[in-house]
């Protein structure tokens, strides 16, 4: 299982020209500016990035949005997550276990000790709570990015992950609710500075996960990606 960490604040016209037309659509219907831009660059990385492991053109990878909304390589076995986390993107790359990644950091606004009272499994709550002032926030970005590759693994929605008991370290995890069938094997990973992370995929069997870097397009559109 490799993961691939990219920036994000690179001029987008070399990747917008890599896109499909539902990403497309998509870029378009994000708000004007920085946004929008890293939209471009974090999905056409994706293109360029797959494509190198599929041996196609980036804008040839045969994406497609699965039965539960998950995006997936059309005839093929491999499996892929994306999320990004300010200027800095994470893509985790599998062959045929489902994956879901997740990057996350701190939120203004957002008070994670009140938050996990309310969301969070009491065990969870209890330990947000007790971690000293400092540490609050790791502890509760540890929680959240757990939850959030486990759903986003099995294809879920967001309100399905936050009852996950995800625990910590590696482990097997399910839902006791039912309501998100299987079982994913979780892990926190590291992440840019700043950022927690996490990678769960499908079945309980552990996984070694392959640190990788990309370099920015430096090359016009449809050419080869870089070595």
């Amino acid at each position: 299982m490799h993961l691939w960490q990219f920036p994000l604040d690179l001029p987008p016209g070399a990747y917008l020209a890599l896109l499909d037309p539902r990403e497309r659509a998509r870029h378009e219907a994000q708000p004007s500016g920085t946004g929008r831009d890293r939209y471009a660059v974090a999905h056409g990385t994706k293109r360029l990035i797959l494509g190198s492991c599929l041996g196609l053109p980036p804008a040839r990878v045969p994406l497609r949005v699965g039965r539960w909304g998950k995006p997936e390589v059309a005839g093929h076995g491999l499996r892929f997550s994306l999320a990004h986390c300010g200027g800095r993107a994470l893509l985790g790359v599998c062959g045929h276990r489902e994956i879901g990644v997740d990057l996350e950091r701190p939120r203004s606004g957002l008070d994670p000790v009140r938050f996990a009272a309310r969301w969070f499994r009491p065990e969870e709550a209890a330990r947000v709570a007790e971690a000293e002032p400092a540490d609050r926030w790791g502890e509760f970005l540890k929680l959240w990015t757990r939850k959030e590759a486990c759903v986003k693994a099995a294809g879920g929605r967001l309100a399905q992950s936050l009852t996950l008991p995800v625990g910590h370290g590696p482990h097997a995890v399910a839902d006791p609710s039912g309501r998100l069938p299987g079982s994913w094997w979780v892990d926190d990973v590291q992440g840019p500075d700043g950022c927690a992370a996490a990678v769960a995929l499908a079945g309980t069997g552990p996984f070694r996960p392959v640190p990788r870097s990309w370099a920015p397009v430096t090359h016009g559109p449809g050419c080869d990606p870089p070595g």
